[in-house]
């Protein structure tokens, strides 16, 4: 849980202040030198292959205080009280050391943690949707990546992934759902006999031969089926599939 409050708040930096190495941070050059080197690290681990390349995901955790704290003008629509966010980052990292230093948490710290990082995505889900629903919130797809680097979210790859038949294929499907409920996730092609739903938000599969395209158009799915309405999301995703 501590890594999703951390993950999110790097995904709404993300999405506020950019994903470019150049993007203004208004930190040290010396702290972007540092996520520089850290990525590099990561990169020669995964033989040259850059699973994740956005800079911001090589911070450390107090970073992200500082970055939000520094661009509060940027943040206030969707976080709302700054005192508040301080509060709940302090008790985040209070865990976080915890953890770090090999003890567990008791249960009441657990459920104040995962309160927390449940209230930072839904006021991010909130402000998301708020043009669009008076009473009710829904589910969001987030983001989307895959085992070769690519990332869907604000935008989609410059290119298509070029896959072959044969090759396993990863998709991390990242979804938020405001009421907390059981979310399952699907991933089709339309026409096709082709289909996975599972409630892990990771998939992996085998490209088979019926995927052969110069454009295949995967479809994947959020939703929540237990609840009384419904609520899902859809995005789609382009690759290209040769023959093996």
């Amino acid at each position: 849980m501590i890594n999703v409050y951390e993950n999110t708040l790097r995904s709404l930096i993300n999405d506020i202040i950019g994903s470019d190495d150049n993007a203004p941070y208004k930190i040290s050059e010396e702290r972007i030198s540092k996520w520089k080197e850290k990525r590099e690290i990561e990169h020669k681990k995964n033989n040259g292959i850059p699973y994740e390349n956005r800079l911001i995901y090589y911070s450390d955790f107090y970073d992200l205080k500082t970055i939000i704290l520094k661009n509060w003008e940027l943040f206030l629509p969707i976080l709302l009280d700054k005192k508040r966010f301080d509060v709940f980052f302090s008790e985040v990292e209070n865990y976080r050391n915890t953890v770090a230093h090999g003890r567990n948490l008791i249960s009441s710290q657990e459920n104040l943690l995962k309160g927390i990082t449940f209230d930072l995505r839904n006021l991010i889900t909130i402000y998301h949707n708020k043009n669009e629903m008076k009473e009710d919130f829904f589910i969001e797809i987030l983001r989307i990546n895959d085992n070769l680097g690519n990332i869907w979210g604000n935008a989609s790859p410059a290119k298509n992934p070029v896959l072959r038949v044969g090759d396993q294929y990863e998709l991390f499907i990242e979804a938020n759902d405001p009421k907390d409920r059981e979310i399952e996730y699907e991933i089709f092609l339309i026409g096709e006999k082709f289909r996975i739903t599972q409630t892990k938000p990771r998939i992996n599969f085998v490209i088979e031969s019926s995927m052969i395209s110069k454009m295949t158009t995967l479809y994947l799915k959020a939703r929540t089926p237990n609840s009384e309405y419904k609520n899902e999301a859809l995005k789609t995703i382009s690759v290209t599939i040769l023959p093996k």
